[in-house]
């Protein structure tokens, strides 16, 4: 198992104050949803469908994860949802739509790799629906690298007749220009053409084409900036500013698939000051008021820690009083979902199981509610 009972080894918090079992399971026993046969329950459905935004943190590497969100954006089609944003270099954004609404054959291998079965499950659902009705798919993360931007600029470009506007820039990049310079001038013209660049690629093409070199130009900033906050910084202003610009262009509820840092209402890990979730609950102009925070975690399983393949099990690895220990006993070995409403998970301390790190603060202040998977497996095995 990947950790002791940390409480009790003295590795953790102190447990002294926190909620205790008995008070806790009683909560559980009340508010927890468990899924019958694995299907979405109309009480999970019906809470989102309240909102205009969810998003939705995982834990990244799991197959499990990606096969219920694929089924919490089919369920929530009905409820006018109709865009997924995923963690993933915004150059390959077009890839993923046009998979996803069956114009284009593969997304990329990164692409079904990280996320195959969410986008075969988007894909499979939009082949049912008019393509005025289809769930639409963005990138919405840094191009972290240099070579994440030139292949799918390249593919874009022959996706539209490879006019010369992007082919001369493509050129000058390989030819070893100046990335920034090379993206500025071809923003400048794009923007001076845009009327009849609209016309001969169409408003979608357009489009695509303005984001990708926009992002890039943003990205070419934060990657001045070695590994550490600076760059943690960068990289999170610039999510928030491609969520924010799909919140504003886009039309239905949308649900935002990120990493569980990035989920997080209130800072209570990582380098960054202020993540995306708590920037669209208390800031947006797209989202203030209208985002709910779903966090989806595991219970037993495998998953890589650092570089390496783990085993761990809440049930052994937790303390007694320990939240998604008490969901698990509660529920068995189903999916269950568990709004915090009830004000112990606001006020009062509560034990929680991160994995690995164990936390005692109320888990209300950081997400609305989680979804616990019994047992998952890494993605690909």
């Amino acid at each position: 198992m990947i950790v002791s009972t940390l409480g009790a080894s003295g590795c953790g918090p102190t447990l002294r104050g926190t909620v205790p079992s008995e008070r806790l399971r009683d909560v559980v026993q009340r508010d927890t949803v468990p899924f019958a046969n694995e299907a979405l329950p109309a009480e999970l459905l019906e809470r989102l469908a309240r909102y205009e935004v969810v998003v939705v943190g995982e834990y990244h590497g799991i197959t499990e994860h990606d096969a219920f969100v694929g089924e919490l954006v089919a369920g929530l089609h009905a409820a006018g949802f109709r865009n997924l944003l995923l963690e993933f270099p915004q150059a390959y954004g077009w890839l993923l739509d046009g998979y996803a609404r069956g114009i284009l054959d593969t997304p990329g291998e990164g692409a079904l790799r990280t996320y195959g079965p969410l986008l075969e499950r988007v894909r499979s659902l939009n082949a049912t629906l008019p393509a005025a009705n289809h769930v639409r798919v963005h990138a919405i993360d840094v191009n972290a690298r240099d070579d994440d931007f030139l292949p799918p600029f390249r593919g874009l470009a022959h996706q539209l007749g490879l006019p010369r506007v992007l082919t001369e820039a493509i050129e000058s990049i390989e030819a070893g220009a100046a990335r920034d310079a090379t993206l500025g001038a071809l923003e400048a013209a794009l923007v001076a053409d845009e009327e009849r660049l609209r016309g001969a690629w169409g408003e979608g093409g357009y489009e695509a084409v303005l984001a990708l070199v926009e992002a890039e130009r943003r990205s070419l900033e934060v990657r001045l900036f070695p590994a550490g906050r600076r760059r943690d910084e960068a990289r999170e202003a610039l999510m928030k500013a491609l969520v924010d610009r799909q919140l504003a262009r886009g039309s239905g509820g949308t649900v935002v698939n990120v990493g569980l840092y990035h989920a997080q209402k209130t800072r209570r890990d990582g380098t960054v000051a202020v993540w995306l979730a708590e920037h669209l609950v208390r800031s947006s102009p797209h989202a203030q008021g209208r985002t709910f925070v779903l966090a989806v975690v595991p219970a037993s399983g495998e998953k890589v820690f650092g570089e390496r393949l783990r085993s761990f099990d809440v049930a052994t690895d937790s303390p007694a009083n320990e939240l998604f220990r008490i969901m698990r006993e509660v529920v068995g070995d189903v999916v269950a979902f568990l709004p915090l409403d009830d004000e112990l998970f606001s006020h009062e301390r509560v034990v929680v199981n991160y994995l690995p790190r164990i936390d005692t603060e109320p888990p209300a202040l950081v997400f609305d509610g989680f979804v616990l998977l019994p047992e998952v497996r890494p993605a690909g095995r």
